[in-house]
């Protein structure tokens, strides 16, 4: 009933209009009255509707940014927490490799590298790794005997240069051979390149060579860091009394690395 009444009034002021519009009835004092009795009942209402709907859209609107400024806020922080952790890995990394540096007395004065930033082009078919083909050759001034690393580990040497391309051997090839220090001792020993694993020769029965030890290439000149080569597989008694047989297992594997480093020596 209420719904019914509120139309009927409705229409009733529509038809009231109309009589007011059509008839001239607006020219009787009485009915301009009644007018702008009308009028100052309503005009307040709508003003009143007027400003609730401003402060209404002002408020939105003021909603709208602050929700936006705390998903600002939360992203940034976010932001900020992933930085303090890499900040924090970078100052794990410095000290350790700082403390390397010390266990193998190495310089601080590493001349700036000289290097070659390239690709695997093809890969050994045998499927044991022995070998790969990079990206650059006479083309970009490499050499025999340039190393190619991946982030931080070994992947070979330069064997061989070709116009464009070069071949490379792996730690798991037995033409690989390099210079190493083990688990950040001093002395140096000599790795020989195997599949799975390699050798490291002349450990004597007293060095103190253990399984889970890391192998790392150094260059005899320090003019390069160090870089990880390996792990200690095994270590036993080899058939001389005096020296231990290690057999070490080479880290990196060519086909996972995505982009090379060939570091041009004796320039």
């Amino acid at each position: 009933m209420k719904g019914g009444r509120f139309h009927l009034l409705t229409i009733g002021g529509v038809v009231l209009g109309l009589v007011l519009f059509f008839t001239d009835l607006s020219r009787f004092s009485y009915v301009r009255a009644v007018v702008v009795a009308f009028n100052t009942v309503i005009s307040p209402v709508l003003n009143l509707k007027e400003k609730i709907l401003t402060e209404t859209e002002e408020k939105i609107d003021v909603y709208l940014r602050t929700v936006d400024v705390s998903r600002e806020n939360r992203e940034l922080k976010e932001r900020i927490r992933k930085l303090l952790l890499r900040e924090k890995e970078l100052e794990a990394c410095e000290s350790e490799l700082e403390s390397l540096r010390k266990l193998l007395g190495i310089s601080r004065g590493f001349s700036r590298l000289d290097y070659v930033v390239s690709r695997a082009v093809y890969y050994d078919p045998s499927g044991f790794d022995q070998f790969l083909i990079i990206e650059g050759g006479k083309d970009r001034n490499l050499r025999e005997r340039d190393l190619v690393v991946s982030k931080d580990k070994v992947v070979g040497f330069v064997e061989a240069v070709f116009g464009s391309t070069s071949r490379v051997v792996t730690p798991l090839s037995g033409k690989f051979s390099c210079t190493v220090v083990v688990g950040g001792r001093k002395k140096r020993y000599i790795y020989r390149g195997g599949y799975p694993v390699g050798d490291l020769l002349h450990v004597r029965i007293e060095d103190p060579v253990r399984e889970g030890d890391r192998v790392f290439l150094i260059d005899t000149e320090g003019r390069t860091p160090p870089f990880l080569l390996g792990v200690v597989e095994k270590v036993r008694r080899g058939k001389d009394p005096f020296f231990k047989e290690v057999k070490v297992r080479p880290l990196t594997d060519p086909r996972e690395a995505e982009y090379l480093f060939v570091i041009r020596r004796g320039r």
